[in-house]
């Protein structure tokens, strides 16, 4: 695949400190506060609250990309604006929750081929801890290895900008982050700077909703 995207060269501290601050004021706004209570009111011991999540977000997967994918022909590359509405679908279609990407958009990672947003994932960064989502490979692009390298360049890309500790949760690709070396850890193992996250605080909030969540971290 060819490669623009640049490890390491984006988080400095004033923009870890923006975007840390746009995801804070999304977050806690009134809006924000309903849909996550609405995603946990809804989810039970048998529903995935990812899951929940996509379907409840009305963005709809529109498979737009029908043909098969060439790594050869992907480009890999920092988001922009302008990505957002692409990735949002995509992130659905991984049936992921596909919120607050606009305050982390240039800490995504994005696999284009021939125009189309066909795999994705962002380190979002807090201070010497980062926090690992959204990684999605279309489904005509799965089986050319793209996931492993969408995790291993942000692994890269969240290191090389100071991280120390890395964390996320999953419950789909568990297996497939075990491989990588992430193993399940407590919620209250978490650096403190990491707990602004979106996902920890809904997870706090609502346990009950979570149950089949594995929360995985490891040292960067």
């Amino acid at each position: 695949m060819g490669e623009t995207f640049l490890p390491g060269a984006h988080w400095t501290t004033e923009r870890v400190a923006a975007a840390r601050e746009a995801m804070i004021a999304l977050r806690d706004s009134p809006e924000m506060q309903t849909l996550m209570r609405t995603v946990a009111e809804a989810t039970d011991s048998g529903h995935d609250p990812a899951s929940m999540a996509a379907a409840m977000s009305g963005v709809i997967a529109d498979g737009r990309v029908t043909t098969p994918v060439r790594r050869e022909a992907c480009l890999v590359r920092r988001g922009r604006r302008g990505d957002e509405a692409g990735l949002t679908r995509l992130i659905v279609e991984g049936n992921l929750p596909p919120f607050f990407i606009e305050p982390f958009i240039d800490g995504f990672l994005v696999v284009e081929h021939e125009g189309d947003i066909v795999g994705c994932g962002c380190a979002e960064m807090y201070e010497d801890s980062s926090v690992i989502r959204s990684v999605v490979v279309s489904s005509q692009a799965r089986g050319l290895g793209i996931g492993l390298e969408i995790a291993r360049l942000l692994e890269d890309d969240a290191r090389l900008s100071g991280a120390r500790h890395l964390y996320l949760f999953t419950i789909e690709a568990w297996r497939f982050w075990l491989r990588l070396g992430y193993v399940d850890i407590s919620i209250d193992s978490w650096q403190v700077p990491a707990r602004e996250n979106w996902q920890f605080q809904f997870i706090s909030q609502f346990p009950e909703a979570v149950k089949e969540v594995h929360v995985m971290g490891k040292l960067a």
